[in-house]
Order: structure tokens, then sequence, then C-alpha cells
């Protein structure tokens, strides 16, 4: 029962606080992007539902914990943390809901983060540009293949242009294609021109011709930027591309991944080390002491990972605030007795 109590409350106020968090970043947004919009009402509001969902993305580690610095003051306010250990609960079953809760969400995320939602910021930028969303000039190895496309469209999955060397020590094939289309995890495209060495000399022959397995469109568009990038695309590009920077792709994986952890991490220490009753201690200045090192954690974790997309620091240096909170928590908790 007080399981359903303790996270009803915490529900309440993360979405609460993640709405008013993710509105308060469209409104200024808006206040500096408003004038580049379209004219047309329904490409605004397509704008403000894509930037909506994208500050959802960035800011529900910062819910995640402001909404648990919420409840907890609610509840030391109105003595349930008193009354909750009166009865005999444990610390880690007060903070169990909240764990639980956190990680879901989390995990959501993530799993939405494995999508095309990903690029979520890329569409939002295409229609405040008025402009298809396209990549031009990409020049990238693949296998034993180098790849030369001169426009490609990610969303219609087209690509004008193509041009494809197969290398082995020597040139050995090529394939020209004016247009390609993505279909069944391949590029499909009709009477291509192909060369090819035969016999001590080239050969050149049309016809329809399926190349380029994995070689998926929002790969390559994610790789011309490196802004934005799947967890599932992120795979598929380490695995299958040549000559291209893991690190940055891998910068932008663990600041996905380890920006909240480091959030749920953080939680677990305030929760250990807040005030169980109002009268023992300033609580208003607990609340400040933790938002702002709630802000710091948040703001720290963009900056390695800005660092290390530049390739200022390593990529593995944004998973060092996470394992020093979790090292904290493991602490904390054999200090408490809850380990």
């Amino acid at each position: 029962m007080y399981f359903w109590y303790i996270l009803k409350k915490y529900v309440k106020n993360f979405f609460t606080v993640l709405f008013a968090l993710s509105v308060l970043f469209v409104i200024v947004d808006l206040s500096f992007n408003f004038s580049k919009l379209p004219y047309s009402s329904n490409l605004q509001v397509l704008y403000v539902s894509y930037q909506f969902l994208y500050a959802v993305f960035v800011l529900y580690p910062l819910a995640i914990i402001f909404s648990f610095l919420l409840t907890v003051s609610s509840m030391i306010k109105f003595n349930e943390f008193v009354s909750f250990y009166s009865l005999g609960f444990l610390p880690k079953k007060i903070l169990m809901p909240f764990l639980l809760f956190s990680f879901f969400f989390t995990f959501f995320i993530f799993f939405l983060q494995s999508t095309k939602l990903a690029y979520i910021n890329q569409y939002a930028s295409a229609v405040k540009n008025s402009e298809k969303l396209k990549d031009k000039d990409l020049f990238l190895k693949h296998n034993n293949k180098v790849v030369y496309i001169k426009e490609l469209n990610p969303i219609f999955k087209i690509a004008n242009d193509v041009r494809v060397f197969e290398i082995n020590g020597d040139l050995k094939k090529m394939i020209y294609a004016p247009k390609a289309y993505f279909v069944n995890n391949r590029w499909y495209a009709k009477n291509a021109e192909i060369t090819y060495f035969f016999e001590k000399e080239w050969v050149k022959e049309y016809k329809d011709v399926c190349f380029l397995e994995n070689f998926k469109p929002k790969i390559l568009s994610s790789l011309k930027s490196l802004n934005e990038i799947s967890f599932y695309d992120a795979y598929l590009a380490i695995r299958y591309f040549k000559d291209i920077d893991e690190s940055k792709i891998l910068a932008i994986v663990f600041f996905k991944i380890f920006t909240p952890l480091s959030m749920i991490a953080l939680m677990v220490i305030f929760f250990l080390v807040a005030p169980v009753h109002i009268r023992l201690s300033n609580i208003t200045l607990f609340m400040i002491q933790s938002i702002i090192l709630s802000i710091l954690l948040w703001g720290g974790e963009l900056l390695l990972f800005k660092f290390s997309k530049q390739g200022i620091i390593p990529y593995w240096s944004i998973a060092v605030p996470f394992v020093i909170l979790f090292v904290l928590d493991i602490y904390f908790l054999r200090r408490k007795n809850e380990l």
C-alpha cells in the first residue's frame, strides 16, 4: 500500500515538472526562432510539437531529480517520513518506488531513442528552415567499397547521383546510379551503369541492381553532422562503416545513457542525507543546495559531452560522474546499514 502511495505522488510530480520544463524550453525557443518559422500555422504547430518532444528527451533527467526533491520536501513537511520510519519501514523500501519509476521511464526513453524519434530535432530544424531534410556530398567507406552520394533525402529514403567504387587492392568495379531507393534494407537502382574489369579490359553494362546492404539513409544523414544518432543506428554505424570517428558516436551514446543514470545515482544520495523531520534542519536550505548540485551535475555532463565530441577528452569521461556517484551510493548505503 505504501508503495503505490509514494509512487502516485512521485509520478504526478514528475509529469508536472517535465511538462513545465518542456513548455518553458519551447517558449524560450519560440522567442528566438518564431520570426524564422514559415507562415503556415500547421507547420508552426508541427514545429512546436517537435520541439516539445525534443525537450522531453533533453530535460527528463532534470525532471527525475526535481520531482524527487519536490516529493521528498512534501513528505518531510507533512511528517510522512517520520510516520513511515515509526512504522518500521527501512529507507531502501521508501526509496524503491522512486528508483523503479525512474529506471522504467529512463529505459522507455532509451527505447524511443532507438527509433526515428531520436532525430526529432532535425525534423524541427527542417520545418524552421522551410526545406526538406537533405544531405549533400556524402563520401564514406563501407567494407571494401567507397561510396559517394551527391544528395540524400533520409526521410523518403532516396539518393541522387550515387557512385560506388569497389576496391580490393585495385579498383575492381564501379556502379553509377542517377537515383537509388532504400528497399528491404538495401539500395535498389533501375538501369544502373556498371563498369567492371574483365579479361584485361573495362566492360560497361546497364541493369537493375541491389547493393549496399545495411547502408541505412538515417545513418548516412547522422554521420554527415554527428549531432544526433539513435542507439540502433550507432550500433550499425560502428559495425559496418570504416574510416569514421567512432569516438563522436560513442560520445553521443554515452551522454544519452549516463546523464539520466547519474541523476538517479544522485537521487539516492539526496534521499539518504535528507532530514527526516522538518524541525531537525533547514529544509529550504537543503532544497536549494540539492537543486544547485543537480543543475551543476547536468551541466557538467553536457560540458563533458561537448568536450568529448570535439575530441578534447575521451568519450568514456562522460561516465566518470556516474561512477563517482555510484561509489558514493554504496558508501552511504553501507553507512546506513542498508547493504
